[in-house]
């Protein structure tokens, strides 16, 4: 289902080239505890979430986002936090976004 895989770019000389700003959207599970007639739940749909983060990794199978970091003193990454995995099979499009 993934449409459009963006490649991380590992001899880029910033780590804002080598993990782009990207924002993900992805279909989730569903769950409704309420009484339904069965043509109500049939006619359920799966609800489409966006995650937006710095793209880490798209391999096997999986696309690794973050959103937080922290830097070194030379202005590296030291350290990544609010990770997100997502299963490729989920993904309805991924589309790199323009940092200002």
């Amino acid at each position: 289902m993934l449409k459009r895989k963006i490649i991380v770019n590992k001899k880029a000389k910033t780590w804002q080239e080598r993990y782009p700003l990207v924002s993900v959207q992805w279909k989730d599970i569903c769950s409704d505890s309420s009484w339904q007639s069965i043509p109500s739940a049939q006619a359920a749909k799966l609800p489409v979430c966006v995650t937006k983060g710095h793209l880490l990794s798209q391999s096997k199978g999986i696309t690794r986002i973050f959103g937080d970091y922290s830097e070194k003193d030379d202005g590296s990454i030291d350290e990544i936090g609010n990770t997100t995995i997502i299963p490729n099979s989920v993904i309805v499009s991924i589309k790199k976004l323009t940092q200002k």
